[in-house]
């Protein structure tokens, strides 16, 4: 794909925008000085989208001075999403001076210039806001609109009187003319367009600074600003800790972190002017559960690295946004488990990152860290668990490969030499391997360039190993060489090897220690691959954990690998199932997820009520220990983990009919008055049983509780209650509601996604999608979660017949950006198809046992 910075390369931007919200339009004008390049043309273009240029003035600088160069012409491709400005005069390369008028629209749909709406003191009002990565400035004004084309950025804004206004640097001026705050904010550092960002509107803040003198704000809309304090002081450590570890200091005076009731994704690292979905910054320490005070702090550390990782050093193209995104999901780890090392994130860190990927990344239409990106719309594509979680995944794997240390140090290395310019992959590479003194490389070039991961199967026998690796893929109708045509270099990491790394598909050799039966791969869980063992050795590894002898990474390992190796067809279900029968003693929050997880997948994919049925006694009897042992109520001295694992548990309880269990859930919520009399950490498990078992009285309680809110946090948990419902006219009622005032644009994916969850609901969403379609695509059709409405739909269905239905629709309103989710549901269907093909009867058999 051809790129305007190939012909115009922006060095400057003096940038006046009047936004107007009553007629829901922006004017503006833009300066842009720089350097014509390439061939000689008789037009420069520009990127807009739906912008329509008025006026426009070519100036010519050069060491003669300055002249005019007439435009006889302004052209727009839509499109192409651009503006030319047409000459009789040939331009050559040079320095250049472009002056545009123009006029916009502010949009519904929460990207380029957007309204975000919300009530205070029984009125609603509107913040006026920005979201313009990736590709959406040239909604805002007519620019160079890619990663490359960095440039400073003089803003100048007109917004009405007496409102807050921010934006990505501290204020120059301020002054009114004609009832409007007319104002200039100081340059920008060198920068992409994608982190321009501004937002106005009835706001407070809270304000700290660091020991470095950097200001440090929370905006809030007024009701809201009490609940900036948490993510404010997270703010502060966070930054103090990156100073120190990256050796850069912050290079801005001030850094705002802005809560808007709007916003389509979770964050945006906007420099100096962060914004965050209101779930992901605000703390109310009367509705916030504990695991989202956790997502808020590892959200405010992941935006507050790419201050460093991705704005100071930008990826050249977005073949490279893992740059970005899998570097801040991997550090976003360590700077918080530096300030709440009681939260033991890196065993969390398996769970919710590492799993995560290897789900995604075991289907054959994956696609490689490193992607090409040819076309605007397939950039959203790739805004997914491989770029964020696989890429933090092979960040941790090489962190572990060079050492704390080293790895640091290459960091330091890496941003110093491209501070304000672009890189490619290689590029960190390069600085990591100079420090290091290891092959960098050589290590990571497969996997970063190419799709998939291995399995390594393991026979373990008589004091020798025998290791062979091949690509890992959940579905058997997948083409594995249609993805793997190299070798990975897999880090053994077992105490009972020599061997560092495998690097043929094949390897062989004598076991080491006095403890051949303890023989792991993978110790700790750094490596990105799975490992299926023999029964034989599977068996002693059990007694292992038997025993308390197994470390809680390795006891993740293990159970997880096996589950999903039966899932794709390498063992059984049933012997997975056995292997968690050594876990009776288990006490950790991340264990249990993984627990838990696999048999909701199993009662979804089998999709059975016999089967349901069945399990549940299982499940009973799994959850008992715990249950006894934690209880309903929050003792004063338990861990963090234990916090979290007790909504694990009585979830469980709950799905298995455990009577005690649903006879506190009932009650509480008889008694309840309102949100605030339930813990926030168990108010999901309580929404969502009563749903199961209510009715339209029950219903209608939660839609108020729904209505109610102030809290997004709690919307969303009342969402996936609200969609949790048998009945269909109370099915047909929630869906009903996603296209009334009462669900955000922001929450619409949350609706959809659980009411496919929901078996009792899911053909009534396969409908209304379809139905619903064309109002979907303009209400939220460049949001990301607009491309997975796919998988949404495939991860309901479990058998192949629904697979003509699936394609029938989905390429009928196919487009760029929706292909590879389409491509993924259909996997998804096939190999949940032919799990439950192979294993329905023998779950069936095994659970019927255990009564």
């Amino acid at each position: 794909m051809k790129r305007l910075f190939e012909g115009f390369q922006p060095q400057n931007y003096q940038l006046t925008i009047n936004p107007d919200r009553g007629s829901m339009t922006i004017a503006g004008t833009v300066v842009i000085t720089g350097q014509k390049t390439g061939r000689p043309s008789q037009r420069l273009t520009f990127h807009q989208n739906d912008l329509t240029i008025t006026e426009a003035k070519i100036v010519k600088r050069d060491k003669k001075g300055e002249h005019d160069v007439t435009v006889k012409r302004i052209s727009h491709h839509n499109g192409f999403n651009e503006v030319r400005l047409h000459t009789d005069e040939m331009l050559y390369p040079g320095n250049y001076t472009v002056t545009m008028a123009y006029k916009g629209k502010i949009t519904r749909p929460m990207e380029g210039v957007y309204p975000c709406t919300f009530m205070h003191d029984g009125q609603e009002k509107q913040l006026i806001a920005t979201q313009f990565e990736s590709h959406h400035a040239r909604d805002a004004f007519p620019c160079i609109d890619e990663p490359e084309a960095k440039a400073t950025f003089d803003l100048t804004l007109l917004s009405p009187k007496d409102e807050a206004v921010v934006a990505n640097t501290p204020v120059k001026t301020q002054t009114e003319v004609d009832g409007k705050f007319v104002t200039t904010f100081e340059t920008t550092p060198k920068m992409s367009t994608y982190l321009l960002a501004f937002v106005y509107g009835e706001m407070g803040y809270k304000e700290a600074k660091t020991k470095d003198g950097v200001v440090v704000r929370t905006y809030a809309t007024p009701d809201n600003v009490a609940f900036g304090d948490f993510a404010l002081d997270v703010a502060v450590k966070t930054l103090e800790f990156y100073n120190e570890y990256f050796a850069i200091p912050y290079p801005l005076a001030k850094c705002d972190l802005l809560a808007l009731p709007d916003f389509a994704s979770g964050a945006m690292e906007n420099w100096g002017c962060i914004t965050f979905r209101e779930q992901c910054m605000l703390v109310d320490p009367a509705n916030t559960s504990l695991p989202n005070k956790q997502y808020v702090a590892m959200v405010v550390a992941h935006e507050l690295a790419h201050q460093w990782f991705g704005n100071l050093v930008t990826m050249r193209w977005w073949t490279d946004l893992w740059l970005n995104e899998g570097f801040a999901s991997w550090i976003e780890y360590l700077a918080t488990d530096r300030l709440f090392p009681d939260w033991e994130l890196w065993k969390q860190f398996v769970v919710d990152e590492q799993h995560v990927a290897l789900r995604l990344d075991a289907l054959e239409n994956t696609h490689p860290i490193e992607v090409a990106i040819n076309h605007p719309d397939e950039i959203r594509s790739i805004f997914d668990a491989i770029s964020y979680s696989k890429g933090s995944s092979v960040i941790h794997m090489l962190e572990q490969y060079l050492g704390h240390d080293a790895f640091r140090d290459g960091l330091r290395h890496y941003l110093k030499q491209h501070a304000y310019g672009n890189t490619d992959t290689v590029d960190l590479w390069d600085a990591l391997e100079t420090v290091s003194k290891k092959p960098v490389k050589k290590f990571m070039a497969t996997w970063t360039a190419q799709a998939g991961y291995p399995i390594v199967k393991a026979e373990v026998a008589g004091g020798q190993f025998n290791l062979e690796q091949e690509v890992f893929m959940l579905n058997p109708l997948a083409d594995k060489q249609k993805v793997a045509r190299e070798i990975w270099p897999v880090p053994l990491r077992s105490s009972n090897t020599e061997h560092d790394i495998m690097t043929t598909k094949e390897l062989h050799g004598a076991i080491t220690g006095s403890h051949p039966e303890t023989f792991k791969l993978n110790e700790g869980q750094s490596g990105l691959y799975r490992v299926a063992y023999n029964p034989e050795h599977l068996a002693r590894l059990a007694e292992q954990v038997r025993a308390g002898k197994m470390d809680v990474f390795d006891r993740l390992g293990i159970l997880a690998d096996t589950f999903e190796a039966a899932k794709a067809g390498y063992t059984d279900t049933t012997s997975a199932l056995k292997l968690m029968e050594s876990y009776a003693h288990e006490d950790s929050s991340p264990v249990w997820d993984v627990m838990t997880g696999n048999l909701s997948s199993i009662r979804s994919v089998m999709n059975d009520e016999s089967l349901r049925e069945a399990m549940k006694p299982y499940g009973r009897k799994l959850a008992a220990e715990q249950l006894k042992r934690l209880g309903w109520n929050e003792k004063p001295d338990e861990s963090h983990f234990d916090r979290l694992l007790r909504p694990t548990i009585l979830a469980l309880a709950a799905v298995s009919d455990d009577k005690p269990v649903l006879a506190v859930i009932n009650q509480q919520f008889e008694d309840m008055k309102k949100s605030e009399d339930l813990s926030p950490d168990l108010r999901g498990i309580i929404y969502s049983t009563v749903a199961r078992h209510g009715d339209k009285k029950t219903f209608d309680k939660l839609l108020q509780l729904h209505n109610d809110s102030t809290s997004p946090e709690e919307r969303v948990t009342l969402s996936a209650a609200l969609t949790n419902f048998r009945q269909p006219e109370l099915t047909a009622r929630s869906l009903d509601l996603i296209r009334t005032d009462t669900v955000r644009l922001q929450d619409i994916a949350y609706w959809i996604a659980y009411s496919f969850m929901n078996r009792f609901a899911r053909d009534a969403a396969w409908q209304w999608i379809q139905k619903n379609w064309s109002w979907l695509k303009e209400n939220i059709g460049n949001d990301l979660s607009f491309y997975r409405m796919p998988i949404y739909a495939a991860r309901s269905q479990s058998s192949a017949s629904f697979l003509p239905a699936y394609k029938a629709f989905f390429e009928s309103v196919m487009e760029p950006a929706l292909e590879r989710s389409f491509k993924q549901g259909i996997e998804v269907i096939q190999w949940q198809s032919e799990w439950k093909r192979r294993d329905f009867e023998a779950l069936k058999a095994f659970f019927a046992a255990q009564k």
